[in-house]
Order: structure tokens, then C-alpha cells, then sequence
């Protein structure tokens, strides 16, 4: 279980199958959920509302995509910033070292906008149900931002619902808010690159990320020391982590850029027996005229940042597409 370095957390008390949750509820597992991030920045969640069923036949729809012909695949293939479409083989490099080679991995964003965009821009026809499949998936994903409040709880927030207010417009163009398929084809030694991976080093960008695995393995933490373990799947939960937006926030007392960078790695087996891996991703990122570097304001005032010592503000649209132009090596917006 990673080495017990993520914690796992009961979440049953505030799951999504509660309509409503008490506070004293949110305060109990907001407090480990803090706990947790500010030691390795991970956190499993168990009983939190959506099934590894529901998760298995998500995969089983978006598949279908994955393993259509590549002319196919080619007509709905991201363009430019657009954070809408397929991405394919080694053409990310999200850790964005020119000495490591891009990711061996392939996938599909889907970003807020989505809710609105015209049917032809979908590859239903080649994936059938894939729309209707992501949106659900992301409509359920989103009632999970509970978490949030149980988090700013669990900090002392002066205000328990600075996360709501900063996250209303996940679903529309007015936020980076993404869902993202990932399908990791089978690999061996001889198409593997040297140093390649699944998945670069890096960290988020987001408030937090959704992770949900199959059981084949691979994804990595990196430790304060520097080294790394194995994020192992748990059945029942879901991963979750601080992004870079988090972390600003907190003033760096939660951790994602500094000692939780990951990583997916190929397993010895899946070379061996050449295996697919499936992964989900649901990164949560504030509405976009948010400002992401001014931090918490917190209910003990001894807590707070003096205002000399913040920096000038900036927008999480703005400093996103700045990151994006050089992760997707684009000028374009």
C-alpha cells in the first residue's frame, strides 16, 4: 500500500450516496484529508461514491476509441489549446525535460465545454456512447468537490466555502476543468525508448486531481528524499493529490511541486505479458478570472500571509496558458 506513505481514508460519512453531510463530519475527514496533504500530498479515498463497476464500464465505452483504426482516431485529434481531443503516442512530454523522450501513453481531453459542444466534434461514431459516458462520469466527479469543503474545514478557512465559490463554472468555458481517458498500449523492449516512460515526472496544475486506476499499476510518488514509490491500486478508492494551484494557495504548506511529483513507469509484467493499462483522470482547476497566488485567508489571523510579503496577482487562465504553450509547444490560443 505505497509503502503506507498515502494514507487511505474512510469517506463514507460525506459519500456521495448521503445527500447532505454534517459538519462535524466534514471537520473529521477534512483534518485527515489536511493531514495527509501536507505529508506526502496523496490520499486514497474509499467509500466515496462511485463504484469500480461504474469505473471498469467507463473504460470498456472510451476503449472502443482507443483501439479504432488511427485514421479514426486522427479526425478528432487536439488542436492547439483547444484542450479538447486525442493526443497520441510519444507526443507529450508533461515533465518537460529535453532529455527524457515523450510519454508512452494516449489519450482524450475533455474539457468544461464540452457540456455545450455540437455532437459532430464527439467520436460517437467510432466509440459508441463515448459522450454521453464522460459527461456522466464528470457530473459525478463534480459533486465529489465536497472534498474541497471538508477540506477547507479541515484548514480553518475564514471562509468554509472559498473552494465553491472559486470552482462554480467547472462545466462551462470559463474554466481549464478537464477529463481525461488515458490508454497505455502494450509495450515491449524493443519500442520502448531509452528512459521512456508512461508518464513523466511532474505535478499538477490543478486545485486537485481525481485519479482512478485499473489494477495493473505503475503510477509512482516521489518522496521529500527523492525517491519513489508505487501508488498501488486499492480497490474501492480513488486517488487523489494537491496540484500546483493548491499548493499556491496554502502558501506551500500543502505539497505538489516541491516532493510529490509522479511518474508512470512499465512494470517488468507489462512487458512480459504485454499488458494495456486504463487509467481516468478528473483535473479540477478554479473558474478562470480566479486568482491563484493570493493565499488563504485563514480564521486564526496568525496563520495569514502579511499582504507585503504577496506577490502580484495572477489568474489561473493566465498562468495556465503560459504553462500550456510550452508543455503543448503552441503559440496558438
Amino acid at each position: 500500500m505505497c509503502d503506507d506513505y498515502i494514507p487511505v481514508v474512510d469517506f463514507a460519512s460525506c459519500g456521495l450516496e448521503r445527500e447532505k453531510c454534517s459538519e462535524e463530519d466534514l471537520a473529521k475527514v477534512g483534518k485527515l484529508i489536511v493531514d495527509a496533504f501536507s505529508d506526502s500530498g496523496f490520499v486514497y479515498l474509499k467509500n466515496y461514491g462511485i463504484t469500480d463497476a461504474y469505473i471498469k464500464e467507463l473504460q470498456n465505452v472510451t476503449g472502443q476509441y482507443f483501439t479504432s483504426p488511427l485514421q479514426d482516431k486522427l479526425r478528432y485529434k487536439r488542436k492547439g489549446t483547444a484542450n479538447f481531443g486525442w493526443v497520441g503516442t510519444g507526443e507529450e512530454n508533461p515533465g518537460l525535460d529535453p532529455n527524457v523522450p515523450c510519454d508512452y501513453k494516449e489519450f482524450f481531453n475533455i474539457n468544461g465545454a464540452s457540456f455545450t459542444r455540437d455532437k459532430s466534434e464527439w467520436p460517437d461514431d467510432v466509440a459508441p456512447g463515448f459522450s454521453h459516458a464522460i459527461l456522466d462520469f464528470m457530473e459525478r466527479a463534480q459533486k465529489l468537490l465536497r472534498i474541497l469543503h471538508a477540506l477547507a474545514i479541515g484548514l480553518g478557512l475564514k471562509d468554509e466555502y472559498f473552494f465553491h465559490k472559486c470552482h462554480r463554472k467547472m462545466h462551462s468555458a470559463d474554466s481549464f476543468t478537464t477529463a481525461r481517458t488515458l490508454y497505455y498500449p502494450t509495450a515491449n523492449a524493443a519500442n520502448l525508448l531509452p528512459g521512456q516512460l508512461r508518464l513523466g515526472e511532474h505535478s499538477d496544475l490543478t486545485t486537485i486531481s481525481l485519479v482512478f486506476q485499473d489494477n495493473v499499476g505503475g503510477l509512482q510518488v516521489k518522496k521529500v528524499d527523492g525517491t519513489y514509490v508505487d501508488a498501488h491500486p486499492i480497490e474501492g478508492t480513488v486517488l487523489i493529490n494537491v496540484g500546483d494551484t493548491l499548493e499556491l494557495w496554502a502558501n506551500h504548506k500543502l505539497k505538489s511541486t516541491v516532493c510529490i511529483k509522479h511518474r508512470v513507469v512499465v512494470k517488468e509484467g507489462e512487458l512480459r505479458n504485454k499488458i494495456v493499462r486504463r487509467s481516468l483522470a478528473y483535473f479540477v482547476h478554479p473558474d478562470n478570472d480566479t486568482f491563484i497566488n493570493k493565499p488563504f485567508e485563514y480564521k486564526d489571523e496568525s496563520k495569514n500571509v502579511p499582504e507585503a510579503e504577496q506577490t502580484k496577482l495572477l489568474t489561473s487562465v493566465e498562468w495556465i496558458m503560459e504553462k500550456m504553450k510550452v508543455l503543448w509547444n503552441t503559440e496558438e490560443k
